[in-house]
């Protein structure tokens, strides 16, 4: 019921003079209910995470900025949404200028839809899909299109898509009608840097894809603390061997924390015999 109330209200702001429509689409946004679901993306893991609370939906393999052209990272919301894109290239890019305006098709490169999360920034679908799960793009998050098609319908189903999904799937029948949506609940979307990631059990060490000089004996700390594990039961010595290792490996470095912390332990445990 609140999300069918604030798309009428939002309706009923678009009507209104200019001054009146932002004042009342800025206490509509402030009214909104908070989203059911987020987005995390990790850019040295080229991985995004679909949570429903604290309840992780599904996990998609994507494409980050290759170096040069890096994702932009912080907080952003995802509000709408291009089915059968165009692809204009953008003005004054050099590494557009010898690309032409493509009409929705196979070989777009916004591929089947498009979500908005920063001006020129999108996470979309991608006809390149041998280059998923490397950084690959001039900045936005690619997919393959299946999987950005099911990320948009389950975003549209629960925030509010002004698009129902026999809607969806009668334009992705009709590839060349290209059709904007919009979600009455924005999505959050948080896209971090995090080359030294902690889970299942695992350390991972990811490329330092954009040279930020993240991969540091401080980092495998707070990744370790941030999972959850005690600081003092962590050996400087083993963390110090760790990054040795990692340093020559071409692609990412995986161990099991038992194999290289036998101490750790979880924070709040106390030690044995004490």
């Amino acid at each position: 019921m609140k999300i069918r109330t604030l798309a009428a209200a939002l309706s009923l702001a678009a009507a209104l003079a200019p001054g009146a429509r932002a004042q009342t689409l800025a206490q509509d946004t402030a009214m909104a209910p908070a989203s059911p679901l987020r987005i995390d993306i990790n850019i040295p893991e080229n991985r995004l995470w679909l949570y429903d609370g604290d309840s992780l939906v599904k996990v998609y393999r994507i494409s980050v900025g290759m170096t040069g052209h890096d994702t932009p990272d912080g907080q952003f919301t995802i509000d709408h949404a291009e089915w059968n894109p165009w692809w204009r290239p953008p003005p004054g890019r050099a590494w557009a200028r010898d690309d032409h305006v493509t009409p929705p098709g196979p070989n777009n490169p916004m591929g089947r839809v498009k979500l908005f999360f920063a001006p020129l920034y999108y996470i979309h679908g991608s006809p390149h899909v041998r280059q998923i799960g490397t950084p690959a793009s001039h900045g936005c998050i690619r997919m393959m299109n299946p999987d950005v098609i099911e990320l948009a319908r389950i975003l549209h189903e629960h925030n509010g898509g002004s698009l129902s999904q026999q809607q969806i799937t009668r334009l992705l029948a009709r590839p060349s009608q290209t059709t904007g949506s919009r979600m009455a609940v924005p999505v959050p979307v948080t896209i971090r840097y995090d080359p030294i990631v902690v889970r299942d059990g695992e350390l991972r060490i990811y490329r330092d894809v954009y040279d930020r000089g993240r991969i540091h004996a401080e980092g495998v700390f707070q990744a370790l603390i941030a999972a959850g594990y005690d600081a003092s039961s962590i050996d400087r010595a083993s963390v110090r061997q760790v990054l040795q290792r990692a340093s020559s490996s071409r692609t990412t470095y995986t161990v099991k924390l038992s194999e290289v912390f036998a101490g750790l332990r979880p924070a709040g445990q106390s030690v044995a015999g004490r």
